[in-house]
């Protein structure tokens, strides 16, 4: 910093306060030149700092070797819909192929090319090699390369922003990648179970536009691809996931920590039904879908959620025993149902074991006189 000027405009001040303060003005005292003096002084040495002339720091670029080194050592996540692939380092190169949201990208160890600082040469899994925006995609550990894809995933699917197509897009490679055999165990049913939800928020985007697969060939292609996971009923024209692809998921893996998540989903999968006043179908529903839950995951993050659910639901019931619809003679089906449900709700937790429990006593006392 300079502080020369500064001394000089100091003086100046200094001057011109001692010439004021010897002319001797009638109607001004010696308390108003001494404020004037110290505003003299503010903007002056105001306006000297600011006048100071400022260096500013040209950003680092990373060395190559450096650029290597992370490169080597890091996993790439295509977090965009249709990102370019080009030839070459150079965005005005030719264009390969667009790549899908997701899709499974390596660095090229092979690329004759030097490191880039804009630019990753990456290789994709059928031997085409290119290049890539750095700012667009995420690099990151291979620890954190799941948890990355999904978050992006899961972000860009639940925007409101994105259509139908890309829905389609992202669900298809994620399935894709759960089905590579890189990921196990907790990895795999978590990845797997993703892979569902993301299927169910396609098809109730489908159901909600009125898409209809008959006239959208890329569509019908998509309900093919997993059409053993989907349910379609007839009556409303409407496409589900099948709960089952969920809780199959549950019985080859039932002690992992992403378990209760796929509970939850396949509880939430469960198709609304229509039962009007039938107790078989009413019942049914219940055993299959929240109390199944509870039986399963007595500890579970939904307890509490599902247990004032089916409370609800089995006090409409038996509010008023002699409105319960058990006719004699009373079906088997019936029966069955309720006994079922006695044996789930006879080994859940204690707290809701006692709130459930007495409900279910009422329906088999009325139906199996």
């Amino acid at each position: 910093m300079k502080f020369i000027p500064l001394l000089k405009k100091i003086r100046r001040g200094m001057a011109l306060f001692s010439f004021l303060n010897s002319y001797r003005f009638k109607s001004v005292t010696y308390f108003g030149f001494s404020l004037l003096f110290a505003i003299l002084i503010f903007f002056m040495v105001g306006s000297s700092l600011q006048a100071e002339p400022t260096i500013q720091e040209k950003n680092k670029r990373t060395k190559p070797s450096e650029l290597l080194k992370r490169d080597l050592n890091s996993e790439i996540v295509i977090p965009v819909i249709g990102l370019n692939l080009h030839l070459f380092a150079d965005p005005k190169s030719d264009v390969l192929r667009k790549l899908r949201f997701g899709e499974p990208v390596s660095y090229d160890k092979e690329s004759l090319e030097s490191q880039k600082e804009d630019w990753i040469p990456v290789k994709l899994e059928d031997g085409l090699s290119g290049f890539i925006k750095r700012s667009v995609v995420r690099s990151v550990p291979p620890k954190q390369y799941l948890s990355t894809l999904l978050f992006e995933a899961e972000r860009t699917v639940l925007s409101k922003n994105i259509d139908f197509a890309a829905k389609q897009e992202i669900t298809d490679t994620i399935f894709h990648i759960s089905g590579s055999g890189k990921f196990t165990g907790d990895d795999f049913i978590f990845l797997r179970t993703k892979a569902g939800y993301f299927l169910k928020k396609t098809v109730d985007l489908m159901n909600e536009k009125g898409i209809k697969p008959d006239n959208d060939p890329a569509t019908l292609e998509f309900l093919k691809r997993h059409q053993t996971k989907l349910l379609y009923d007839y009556n409303s024209g409407k496409y589900y996931v099948d709960s089952n692809f969920f809780w199959k998921l549950l019985e080859s893996y039932p002690k992992t920590k992403h378990s209760d998540y796929a509970g939850y989903l396949a509880t939430e999968s469960m198709p609304s039904v229509d039962c009007g006043t039938e107790l078989k179908c009413r019942l049914e529903e219940l055993r299959k879908g929240k109390l199944r839950y509870l039986y399963l995951f007595p500890m579970g993050n939904y307890v509490n959620l599902y247990t004032k659910d089916l409370v609800s639901s089995l006090q409409s019931m038996t509010k008023d025993p002699d409105s319960i619809p058990c006719f004699s003679p009373v079906s088997e089906g019936i029966k069955s149902e309720i006994n079922q449900m006695i044996g789930y709700a006879s080994e859940i937790g204690p707290r809701e074991k006692k709130q459930i429990l007495p409900h279910l006593q009422i329906l088999k006392k009325e139906c199996f006189r």
